[in-house]
């Protein structure tokens, strides 16, 4: 009989002391025993490349951050969340996060249109989101938990109208896309080389789903006395680099500029994109390329160095606050500065936002080199 109580002592006080872990001791709440963050990035379709980068240098960044101890004495956890692209997946996975995993950090999202849902929600739960690749302003600007560690897609597009005026070329035609971004590019590309004196003769958008575009390419053909083609579709919508391709067909021979291209449009292109100078705000350090190429055998692409710098910050701040508090940490990033990271001096804007310079670049030989 005393041996069945002894047991039953030993099975109380094992449930007593695992519930205290977890739970509470004298009423006190215990805190968890990691610091839990989520992402909201594409992994898989359209866009992939620029969530994966992102979700690998997360990984970096958090195992590094572990590696030396973790933060304040807890190690931080990373959840992963595919929106596919979707802004409805995207809502269900903000969702998810906040509501079941209780995550009240989120790094993402990748692109606009998936980002730009989810900022009433992230203001009313007081989310504090980072996004490594969106870059319209009216994500971070619409709500103080909001920050990009990516500049404005409107800064790129205002120094490549600069750039392309520079090179001597004052008519030219856009090839644009029926995206939210895009269209922004657009707006910020042909208002300031109008203003430098230049002229868009034509601007061509089309939608992002078509997969021959060759009516576009055959407007541009069209125009006469036409000195450079400019793609503000970027690196980010394959359609671009379709109109590109069909413009090559035609044999329209003039020079091609074009923002943030990444591997997958440079290969969509087929060849069309040789010699192609291009602008962009990937600005990966040579310390980290290594680092990331040596653990994931493929080169840096866009998301990535600013994915790591965003994690780095927000590790910057819970260590100097004492606290994982997002009201806490929102006005500690307000108060930000400038922070050097992997991707480059990241200088506030004082709205959310980071500026930082460009790198130009051209592709040879189906690569993509820096000028």
């Amino acid at each position: 009989m005393k041996q069945v109580y002894k047991v039953a002592v030993a099975i109380f006080m094992l449930v007593i002391i695992a519930g205290c872990s977890t739970q509470n001791i004298s009423g006190k709440v215990v805190e968890p025993e990691s610091i839990r963050i989520g992402s909201i990035l594409i992994l898989t379709g359209d866009g992939a490349s620029w969530g994966i980068a992102s979700r690998n240098s997360i990984d970096m960044a958090v195992e590094e951050i572990n590696t030396q101890g973790g933060i304040n004495g807890k190690l931080l956890e990373v959840i992963h969340e595919d929106d596919q692209s979707d802004p409805k997946k995207a809502l269900s996975a903000f969702r998810k996060l906040t509501d079941v995993n209780k995550v009240d950090i989120i790094i993402g999202t990748t692109w606009s249109h998936t980002g730009l849902p989810l900022v009433d929600l992230a203001d009313e739960k007081e989310v504090l989101m980072i996004s490594p690749s969106l870059g319209v302003k009216d994500f971070n600007e619409a709500s103080e938990f909001i920050f990009n560690t990516w500049p404005h897609d409107s800064y790129l597009s205002k120094d490549l109208a600069d750039y392309v005026f520079k090179k001597g070329h004052r008519k030219v035609a856009i090839i644009g896309a029926q995206n939210v971004w895009v269209k922004d590019q657009t707006s910020a590309f042909q208002d300031r080389f109008e203003e430098l004196g230049g002229e868009v003769v034509l601007n061509v958008e089309p939608d992002p789903a078509d997969k021959d575009p060759y009516a576009d390419a055959v407007k541009i053909k069209a125009q006469k006395d036409l000195d450079a083609i400019v793609s503000t579709s970027g690196g980010c919508m394959m359609v671009g680099a379709l109109v590109g391709k069909q413009v090559r067909e035609l044999e329209i021979d003039v020079p091609m500029y074009s923002l943030s291209v990444d591997d997958d449009t440079l290969g969509a292109a087929q060849g069309a994109y040789e010699g192609m100078e291009f602008l962009t705000f990937l600005t990966p350090s040579e310390d980290f390329e290594a680092k990331y190429v040596e653990k994931f055998k493929t080169p840096v692409q866009i998301g990535g160095d600013s994915a790591y710098d965003a994690v780095m910050l927000l590790a910057k701040a819970m260590r100097e606050t004492g606290s994982t508090d997002t009201k806490v940490l929102q006005k500690y990033l307000s108060e930000v500065t400038v922070f050097e990271g992997v991707s480059g001096t990241l200088v506030s804007d004082g709205k959310g936002g980071f500026i930082k310079e460009y790198v130009a670049k051209t592709v040879q030989h189906g690569a993509m080199v820096t000028i």
